[in-house]
């Protein structure tokens, strides 16, 4: 299955250049610099007498003030259409774009210019204007010209503001300046805001926004320390992974099957990430939040299919943690645990593809891997529990799928001739004969005495978990061999 990659990470002095070029500070003070320039050097422009200066002048303060009051109104029209769409939360936006303090500074010198230079003209009509008040109708000609371009940019950035990949980009812009500065419940409330914007986006079926969002949030992420155990930091991973929940629901609900698996991969990410860095902590509440998906959400609302690519998202994060030392080895049986748990539920639904739970390629490359016979007797018993929950309701031809799939790839492990024996003893416990039957032959040349390495990976086995307490079976043809080793705690007694 594709991965989320990260391809968007702005370079740090990106980064610095944005923060400046979208301060309001920045705004404020080019807006300044404009306005002394063309008070200082303005170009002759302006040649009219009174008359035309004074016609002028009224029109212009009517006008940019109509213009003002027409741009107040859009700003909130937008306000309105980009809350209804995505998040309320986009108001602080709005208000803090840097835009605002150049242009209202701009219009509000203007229109105060104008003013000034109405008071100012004194001759009667028909004269000539004065070189100084020619001088201050050009620079004011001139301010109206920017005016209207400053519009112009304006209402441009506007409409950007009503993209969502916009809002998202400033979203992610509050949430690096929060975790620069270690303010966590900022940075959780910037992590909900994009959230928001993904579930509106599954429940319209906007899979391109939804996705969007999702990567978006997995860059994030994956700039957050890991092999940390500080629970402030702990805490925002967890909200990334509540939320990724949460957009998984409303994906559910709303048949978006895309942003459900782009959900479902970007947490996959996210784990890989925590198990490469050894965060054991954020890795099992990864797995954790994965058992929570598909027992309360994808199975309660008939989604089994979809509870595939879970269990093979868990076997992934099994495999890549076994490798791991002792700590990773005991993380990929908690996992295995896991899979165990939904796969029981899964079982029980018809129309599934149940094999495909039990021949994952991550579980024989982690028996192969397992030299310890303690580690190797706790898989062994946590996959045949998985077996176990698998003969309870499966059809023969499954059977024989998962029978040739475990004597072509395990029967030459070590572990191979023991499962045969447990498999069945399995089968006979839960009284499947037809599925005992079925067994016996496709293997019907069982081993009669198990090797001696096989015993010490046996005598490790709780078979009180696979036997449901019942008393052990025996198998008569391994008693001399287990009466030699003297071991009680087995499976042949």
């Amino acid at each position: 299955m594709p991965i989320l990659r990260n391809h968007s990470i702005e370079r740090p002095h990106r980064q610095r250049l944005s923060a400046i070029s979208s301060s309001f500070l920045f705004h404020v003070f080019v807006s300044i610099i404009i306005i002394s320039l063309v008070f200082l050097h303005p170009p002759t422009l302006f040649q009219g007498d009174t008359d035309t200066a004074r016609n002028y002048l009224n029109t212009i303060v009517s006008s940019l003030s109509t213009i003002l009051a027409l741009c107040i109104s859009i700003i909130l029209v937008a306000i309105q259409l980009t809350a209804s769409n995505y998040t309320h939360r986009v108001l602080d936006f709005y208000v803090r774009m840097p835009y605002n303090g150049s242009l209202f500074l701009i219009y509000l010198v203007t229109i105060m210019h104008s003013f000034f230079l109405m008071a100012q003209i004194h001759e009667p009509l028909r004269d000539p204007l004065s070189p100084q008040l020619q001088k201050e109708m050009s620079a004011d000609l001139v301010l109206v010209l920017i005016c209207f371009l400053s519009m112009l940019l304006y209402m441009y950035a506007v409409v950007q503001l009503l993209k969502p990949e916009r809002i998202v980009a400033l979203i992610l812009r509050d949430y690096r300046r929060a975790v620069q500065r270690q303010r966590w419940r900022s940075a959780l409330d910037n992590i909900e805001q994009i959230c928001d914007i993904a579930k509106r986006a599954a429940s319209v079926s906007d899979s391109v926004t939804g996705t969007y969002c999702l990567q978006r949030m997995l860059e994030a992420a994956q700039q957050l320390p890991l092999a940390t155990e500080e629970e402030a930091i702990i805490n925002v991973h967890q909200s990334y992974l509540d939320q990724w929940s949460e957009i998984i629901g409303v994906a559910v609900k709303e048949r978006e099957t895309g942003l459900l698996l782009a959900s479902l991969e970007a947490m996959y990410q996210h784990g890989c990430d925590s198990v490469n860095a050894e965060s054991w902590t954020i890795a099992e509440r990864v797995v954790r939040t994965y058992k929570q998906l598909a027992l309360g959400h994808l199975l309660p609302e008939s989604q089994a299919f979809y509870v595939e690519p879970v269990v093979h998202y868990l076997y992934e994060l099994s495999r890549q943690a076994a490798g791991s030392g002792k700590r990773g080895r005991l993380f990929a049986l908690r996992t295995w645990r896991v899979i165990q748990s939904i796969s029981h539920v899964v079982f029980s639904e018809r129309g599934i593809d149940a094999p495909h739970y039990l021949t994952h390629k991550a579980i024989q490359e982690i028996f192969f891997s397992l030299g310890n016979h303690r580690d190797l007797a706790d898989f062994l018993t946590v996959y045949f529990n998985l077996v176990k929950s698998f003969f309870l309701t499966a059809t023969l031809s499954d059977v024989r799928l998962w029978a040739d799939w475990w004597e072509e790839n395990m029967l030459e492990h070590g572990t191979g001739e023991l499962g045969v024996e447990l498999a069945k003893k399995l089968a006979e416990h839960i009284q499947r004969g037809d599925v005992l039957c079925t067994l016996s032959a496709i293997w019907p040349c069982s081993p009669t005495i198990l090797k001696e390495e096989k015993m010490a990976t046996a005598q490790w086995m709780d078979f009180r978990l696979l036997f449901d307490g019942w008393p052990q079976p025996t198998l008569d043809e391994s008693s001399d061999v287990m009466s030699q080793h003297g071991t009680n705690h087995s499976l042949y007694t």
